[in-house]
């Protein structure tokens, strides 16, 4: 069997669309891991109302610790709604509580992505700035 290699964010994302079958809408997707093996992938519909981030975070960790080799995760926030410059990322209680939900588990988030309907970037840069890539990008990785 070929190793498959995945080194850019891009590779991460056409992935992640190749392993689902569909590209997702306004869902959390994460990838456990262990050094730098990847293990199981997980699609969830984000949550819709805001006080639920605890809870929410709590079944997804459920999920993700079935992988009982995970170690760490890589996550892909995928939603339309957008932040600006100096407002926090959408899902960013979401993302918090998942953060120390997985953390009591022994497990760390590697990195995030957060993927719009037309760019995409890393889940803690700054919005608006020149890390955004286009989503077409992932058509050739």
């Amino acid at each position: 069997m070929e190793k498959l290699t995945i080194k850019t964010p891009s590779d991460v994302l056409s992935f992640i669309g190749h392993t689902l079958g569909f590209w997702p809408q306004e869902s959390l997707v994460c990838i456990t891991m262990k050094d730098n093996s990847i293990g199981a992938t997980l699609r969830i519909d984000l949550p819709y109302q805001p006080g639920q981030e605890l809870s929410y975070a709590q079944t997804v960790a459920h999920y993700l610790t079935s992988d009982a080799t995970a170690t760490s995760i890589l996550f892909a926030v995928y939603t339309s709604e957008t932040s600006q410059p100096g407002q926090a990322r959408p899902q960013a209680g979401t993302i918090a509580a998942l953060t120390g939900v997985l953390a009591e588990q022994g497990i760390t988030i590697r990195d995030g992505l957060i993927v719009g309907d037309e760019t995409f970037s890393p889940y803690d840069g700054e919005p608006g700035t020149n890390l955004a890539l286009p989503v077409s990008s992932t058509e050739t990785s």
